[in-house]
């Protein structure tokens, strides 16, 4: 048998090629072949496992959108080793839905907490998620994942929770932001710039506890605010 199958080419794919520097070679499954094909003559490491491998694969990791993943799998499934283990990457679809979809496989849920292209540009995996109920597997994708990403023990839809919140949150803010500079007359190279680094960069002194001075000011001020409130309705 050979190593896992990266199945999909997207931007999850991407960044776990990116990032993992434990594997030697990545092979990858995707219905446009030529995508695959392509990026192999950039990078040496990867090799195309078409539809003709699968049975020499005994885990796959499904790097797809929800619907592609159900429709994969019912395509596909019986090209694959009986006993084949499938990490589910799509943070939208519950293990239990594939079961109902296709039923009898040995699904994993392996869900990527985070922003798969700004994880890319840290240079910095960050983390999958698996439920408590598979401790073989979880050791086993985190030593084929290597040191960049850790692989945690969490329920499958923390993932898509926190993912959702996070960009549900992050759009409100840069509206409210773009709106501001907008009201004070501020040039659009300059909005660029502020957007590109300045959210970013507050949000990592944030978690390294290194906020400026101003920052902190007003980290401390809404803190103050959230108090009296909390205080006033009880």
């Amino acid at each position: 048998m050979t190593a896992l199958l990266l199945v999909g080419f997207g931007k999850l794919a991407r960044m776990i090629l990116a990032l993992n520097e434990e594997q030697k070679s990545f092979y990858i499954y995707n219905r446009t072949a030529w995508k695959v094909k392509k990026a192999a003559s950039r990078d040496p490491r990867i090799r195309y496992g078409g539809t003709d491998t699968f049975m020499d694969h005994k885990e796959a990791f499904l790097a797809l959108p929800p619907k592609a993943c159900i429709d994969f799998l019912k395509e596909n499934r019986y090209l694959f080793p009986a006993d084949c283990t499938f990490y589910l990457g799509a943070t939208a679809l519950m293990a239990e839905e594939v079961e109902k979809e296709a039923p009898g496989l040995h699904v994993v849920p392996a869900k990527f907490a985070g922003h798969a292209q700004q994880a890319v540009r840290e240079r910095n995996g960050g983390l999958f998620l698996m439920p408590k109920a598979y401790l073989e597997e979880r050791n086993e994708l985190q030593r084929w994942l290597g040191p960049a990403f850790s692989v945690v023990e969490a329920e499958e839809k923390n993932a898509a929770a926190a993912n959702k919140i996070a960009v549900e949150e992050t759009i409100t803010m840069i509206d409210a932001l773009s709106e501001r500079l907008e009201q004070e007359n501020i040039p659009e190279r300059i909005q660029k710039t502020v957007l590109s680094q300045i959210p970013a960069g507050v949000i990592q002194a944030h978690l390294e506890g290194t906020h400026g001075r101003f920052a902190e000011k007003i980290w401390q001020s809404l803190q103050h605010k959230k108090g009296e409130q909390e205080n006033e309705s009880r």
